[in-house]
Parts: C-alpha cells; sequence; structure tokens
C-alpha cells in the first residue's frame, strides 16, 4: 500500500482546506489518508519557573471528537473512496503530526490554525513542520486551491545545493504522476549591467542540476527553464501564479547549515498564494 498523506486538522477553516487537499492528493496516489489533531493544555505552573501539563478538559476532549468525526465526513464528501483515518494525539500540534508522519508521503497543514493571528502569514504549526519534517512538507495556503487542478505547471527553485537538487527531483517526480509541465526557476543579483556572468553562471547551474535530476529519476517530462535578477522567493512567487505547487529546498547554497528554513524558503512560505512543497535532502 501507498504510504498514507498526513493533514493536519484543527476545525479551523485554513485546515479544512489543507484536509481538502490532501485528500484529493490521497484520491490521485491511491494512498490513504491519517487526519491528526494535537491536544495540549501546557499550563504555567511557577512563576518564571516551568510548565505543569494538566490533561485536557472534558470540553476540550468533546471538540476533538467533533473536529475529528467531521474530518470523516468531510473526506466522504470531497474524495469519496478514500481510505480516511484519524488520530487524537495528545501533544501539541506540530509534535502529533511529526509523529504521525514520520515515514509519510507528505504532510499536510494550513497556513494558520485556531491559535494563529490574523496578521500571521505563516503560523507556528506550518513553520515547524516545514522546518522539522523528515518527509516533503506541504503548507496549503488559503487561496488559490480551488481549481483542483492537479496538472497544473510545478514551479520549482533550483540553486545547486543539495536540497535544491532534492526539490528538483521531487518536482519532475510529482509531474510524470501528474502528467504536468516543470518550470525550473534560478535568481541571481544584477550588478548594475545588462548582462552579467551572475546569469551565465545560474543558467550552468540550471542546466547541470536538470541533468542530476532527470538522470537520478528517469523523468523525462516537459521542462523548461527561467532565469530573472532578483530575490529568489520573489522570482519563484512570481513566477508561479498560477501553479499547481511550489518545490523548494529547505536552504540553499552559502545559507548556514543550523538553519532548518533558508531565507528562500521562508520567503516563499510567506508571499506565495499556492501550496509549498518544502523538501530536504
Amino acid at each position: 500500500m501507498s504510504k498514507p498523506i498526513v493533514v493536519g486538522v484543527d476545525g479551523s477553516t485554513d485546515s479544512g482546506v489543507a484536509l481538502d487537499w490532501a485528500a484529493a492528493e490521497a484520491r490521485l496516489r491511491g494512498a490513504p489518508l491519517h487526519a491528526v489533531h494535537g491536544l495540549w493544555m501546557p499550563m504555567a505552573a511557577v512563576p518564571f519557573g516551568g510548565a505543569a501539563v494538566l490533561p485536557p478538559s472534558d470540553e476540550l476532549r468533546a471538540y476533538a471528537t467533533d473536529v475529528l468525526d467531521a474530518t470523516r465526513r468531510r473526506v466522504k464528501d470531497v474524495a469519496p473512496g478514500v481510505e480516511a483515518e484519524t488520530f487524537l494525539v495528545l501533544r501539541p500540534p506540530a509534535e502529533a503530526l511529526l509523529e504521525v508522519g514520520k515515514d509519510a508521503a507528505l504532510i499536510v497543514a494550513g497556513t494558520r490554525g485556531l491559535t494563529g493571528l490574523g496578521a500571521l502569514v505563516l503560523g507556528s504549526v506550518s513553520a515547524r513542520i516545514a522546518a522539522h519534517a523528515p518527509v516533503p512538507a506541504v503548507v496549503v495556503p488559503p487561496e488559490g486551491t480551488d481549481d483542483g487542478n492537479r496538472a497544473g505547471e510545478i514551479v520549482v527553485g533550483v540553486d545547486g545545493s543539495e536540497h535544491a537538487d532534492a526539490a528538483l527531483r521531487f518536482a519532475l517526480t510529482e509531474a510524470a504522476l501528474r502528467q504536468a509541465r516543470v518550470l525550473a526557476v534560478g535568481a541571481y543579483h544584477l550588478r548594475g549591467r545588462t548582462t552579467s556572468p551572475e546569469r551565465q553562471e545560474t543558467e550552468a547551474v540550471l542546466a547541470a542540476a536538470l541533468e542530476r535530476a532527470r538522470a537520478a529519476t528517469g523523468a523525462t517530462v516537459p521542462t523548461t527553464v527561467r532565469v530573472e535578477a532578483g530575490h529568489a522567493a520573489e522570482v519563484i512567487v512570481e513566477a508561479s501564479a498560477t501553479a499547481s505547487l511550489i518545490v523548494v529546498g529547505t536552504r540553499g547554497r552559502g545559507e548556514v547549515r543550523s538553519m532548518l528554513l533558508g531565507s528562500t524558503s521562508r520567503g516563499v512560505l510567506h508571499q506565495a498564494t499556492r501550496p509549498v512543497v518544502v523538501v530536504r535532502a
């Protein structure tokens, strides 16, 4: 059986959008869907001290049960035939998702949950999933997913790093599954010249990365290349206005290895209006 698609649900509108996307993805792959609700009640016990954890109240347990019941009904409506299983995990939401999804095909989250502030583009749960997931992590924004088109172009950021190479391999494999095209995007800094060695270097990096990825995956999907001057996150987001997926590595060339998420992946996650997949090498 295919590895499951794991999605976090908390009853919020954003998690409902993520659930619909994950259910459609499970149907496309012929995979089971695992929906996870993390239930946790930390309570400060001593001023300036640690925290004690109390058992969830009956009201919160009842709400969690309602969320998971509604989840199963919603999956039947939006993706008939998908085998759905729900998990109530007594851990913080991000930890619960990472625990259940450690061997998943994908871990999926919405941009914000019930505890997120409207002014925040990316909530704490989705940010942690993107940074820590051992498998590809998908953050689904509230807009841009209503067409249900899985065959739309897949945009992937490429810079020659090992994580970007992993993202490119993922994009090619997904495009083969979806019968979609791939747009490989590279960005460079223009230093006051009309033409620059930086552009030529970026074009060479993309060509070499594509050669490596095609050799590794055997994928022969239609692929085009786009190289532009500018900040990488902005160039990627601008190229993906009508994409079905955006794919980025956790971090790129020149970024500190201790960073769990690089500046480009963070920038894309905060700006994108299409689902973003974050892939680690």
